[in-house]
Formats: C-alpha cells, sequence, structure tokens
C-alpha cells in the first residue's frame, strides 16, 4: 500500500513539485477566491533551519547535481495573483507546498513566473508556458533562492524521446463526478478517482477548477493524506524571491 501512495502522490504532485505568507480574500470564480490556513510553513512563518545544509541543497541544484522537472502541472487559466497551498501527511510526515502565480515573465505573451515552496528554506521558481499542450514540456527556465534573496539559475531535466513524465496506477480503478465541494471558501467540481489494490482504498478529488495539479483532498481508507488548505487571489502579490525588473 505505500508504493501505491507513493505512485499516486507523484503522479499528481511530481509535476508540480521541481516563502511567503499572504491573507487571503473572498470573491467570484474569474480567478478570485478565499484562502484558509495560509500560513503553515516554517520557511514562511519562521522557524531555524539548518543553514550549512540549506547552503548545500541551494548549490546541488546551482551546479546542476539536482536538476528540476521541465514539466509542471498547471491550469488552463494562469493569472497572476493565484495563490495555492496543499498539505500532505504521508507516513506520519506532514509537507507543507505552497504555490504563486508571481508575475508575467518580461517580453513574452504567455510565459508566467511561479514560485513554489516547500517548506524547506529555499524557494523553486519557473517561467511557464502556459499555453503549452498538455503533456508537453512548459518549463522554460528555472530558478532557486532563499525567500527576499536573488535567483540563481539552475539546469532543467531533459525527457528522453517517448517519455511523458505521467505514471499509471495498479488496481481496481474507478471514476465518478463530484459537485460543489466546498473547501477553502470556493466551491470546486471534477472527478474522484477511486483506486482499490491489495486491501486498500485510495480516493482523490481532481477539481476542474482548481490551479496547480488540480488535486484538491485524497484519502487512503478513510484518512486524508492530502487536501487543499490555502487558495486565493490578489493581483497585488507579492514575489518570495528578489526579481530583477528585466525578469519578470
Amino acid at each position: 500500500m505505500k508504493k501505491t501512495l507513493t505512485l499516486l502522490a507523484a503522479i499528481l504532485v511530481v509535476g508540480m513539485a521541481f516563502a511567503g505568507c499572504k491573507s487571503t480574500t473572498d470573491s467570484g470564480d474569474s480567478g478570485e477566491g478565499g484562502g484558509c490556513n495560509a500560513c503553515t510553513g516554517e520557511s514562511a512563518c519562521g522557524g531555524d533551519s539548518n543553514d550549512a545544509a540549506l547552503d548545500a541543497t541551494i548549490k546541488m541544484y546551482t551546479d546542476g547535481t539536482i536538476k528540476v522537472s521541465p514539466m509542471i502541472a498547471m491550469h488552463s487559466f494562469v493569472s497572476v495573483g493565484q495563490y495555492w497551498e496543499v498539505t500532505s501527511n504521508f507516513g506520519g510526515m506532514k509537507s507543507v507546498s505552497k504555490w504563486q502565480v508571481a508575475a508575467k515573465a518580461a517580453g513574452t505573451k504567455s510565459e508566467f513566473i511561479v514560485e513554489n515552496d516547500m517548506g524547506q528554506g529555499y524557494i523553486l521558481a519557473y517561467q511557464i508556458d502556459a499555453w503549452a499542450e498538455a503533456g508537453k514540456t512548459n518549463v522554460k527556465k528555472a530558478w532557486i533562492g532563499k525567500p527576499g534573496e536573488e535567483p540563481k539559475e539552475i539546469e532543467i531535466m531533459e525527457l528522453k524521446q517517448g517519455e511523458t513524465g505521467e505514471a499509471k496506477p495498479a488496481g481496481f480503478v474507478l471514476h465518478e463526478d463530484f459537485k460543489a465541494l466546498k473547501m477553502c471558501d470556493f466551491e470546486f467540481n471534477g472527478e474522484k478517482t477511486i483506486i482499490k489494490d491489495d486491501g486498500h482504498t485510495t480516493e482523490m478529488w481532481v477539481a476542474d477548477n482548481g490551479w496547480f495539479g488540480k488535486l484538491i483532498k485524497m484519502t487512503s481508507d478513510g484518512d486524508t493524506v492530502m487536501e487543499l488548505t490555502g487558495r486565493s487571489f490578489d493581483e497585488k502579490i507579492e514575489a518570495w524571491l528578489k526579481w530583477e525588473a528585466d525578469e519578470k
């Protein structure tokens, strides 16, 4: 079952994953929305960190030892100011992943600067082509940096010919629609996937009107292991990294 959960998390999150704290407002269905628990990560809200380990991790990105994914799960309507937060708890290991559309990429028609805070003391950022074909690479550039500091450009992985970055879960799979599921002061519609494998049941809610991968909830044998804990929209959003004017 642990392997099944790991695979499912990878399917829905790996495209998303490879600081800051913001207030939330409540509004309509054109990109705006309310938020809940918008400040839960240590890097955004304070907390000690191991500077040496953090610097070593950042160096592994900047020297190319670690490369980021060329595909980031996005949504069809991308707008500066969108904020999305998902909290996971697999095997007692709690983590929070925060995403925001920080800016429009300078000199482009369809590209945006997207920042990701995984609560590790650093921010990953991507220049994403919002018009990229579904299932195709959409990351044009990538960076890493500590919150409030200037980002450093990092390398992007290359997919081998025929690779899509997607995987399929094992087991018996069922699908059913859901409507008006309220989370973070917003109603979501989409598809619920039920997977029965080796005597266990995993359920996932993927919202058509969700952002950043669109996963809003995941359960294992009735226990919640992943759920949306923050959603908001603010056109005056503040970037978590310190960007030069010509980069955004």
